[in-house]
C-alpha cells in the first residue's frame, strides 16, 4: 500500500500544477475588461484597460476602451503626449482607432465598445508612472473637449 502512494505522489503533484496553472489563467481572464481608471462623460465611458511599457523599444502603450450611450456618432481624438511624474513629456509615436490607424475619427456605435491605443516614444524603463494621459477628443460642435487620467502606473514588459 505505501508503494502505491509513493507511485501516484508525481501525478498528484502533476494534476496539482495543471490546477495552479489553470486558476492562474482565470484569474487573469478576469481582468482583461478592467478598467485600470474610467470615466463617463459626454454620454461616453472611458475606460483605460492597459497602460504597458515596452523596455526594448522603450515605449509605453495606452488602451482605452469607448463606449457611448448616445445615439450613433463620431468623435475626433486628439492625443499628443504623456508627461512623467518628473515632468518629462513624450511624444505620440502611433496610434490605432478601432481598425484605423491613420484617421482620428473613432466611429462611437451605440453601447458598442471600441478599443484605442496611443504609443509614446523614448519612455525608458525607470518610467514607472504617468502624471498625465490627456485624452483630447471634439464632435460635430467643435469644441475640444478633455479626459485626464492621472498617476496611472505602468506595467512594464
Amino acid at each position: 500500500m505505501n508503494s502505491q502512494a509513493q507511485q501516484n505522489c508525481p501525478e498528484i503533484k502533476l494534476a496539482l500544477e495543471k490546477a495552479k496553472a489553470e486558476n492562474e489563467y482565470l484569474k487573469n481572464s478576469l481582468k482583461i475588461g478592467k478598467a485600470v481608471k474610467e470615466f463617463n462623460t459626454d454620454n461616453i465611458l472611458f475606460k483605460l484597460t492597459k497602460v504597458e511599457g515596452d523596455s526594448k523599444a522603450q515605449t509605453v502603450t495606452c488602451t482605452i476602451v469607448l463606449t457611448t450611450s448616445a445615439a450613433n456618432w463620431y468623435i475626433n481624438s486628439d492625443v499628443r503626449s504623456i508627461i512623467d511624474i518628473d515632468g518629462n513629456e513624450y511624444r505620440l509615436k502611433s496610434f490605432t482607432n478601432g481598425a484605423s490607424d491613420y484617421l482620428t475619427a473613432i466611429q462611437l456605435n451605440t453601447d458598442v465598445p471600441i478599443k484605442c491605443t496611443y504609443t509614446f516614444e523614448g519612455v525608458l524603463p525607470a518610467v514607472k508612472m504617468i502624471k498625465l494621459f490627456k485624452f483630447g477628443y471634439s464632435h460635430s460642435a467643435g469644441e475640444p473637449y478633455f479626459v485626464d487620467f492621472k498617476d496611472i502606473s505602468i506595467d512594464w514588459k
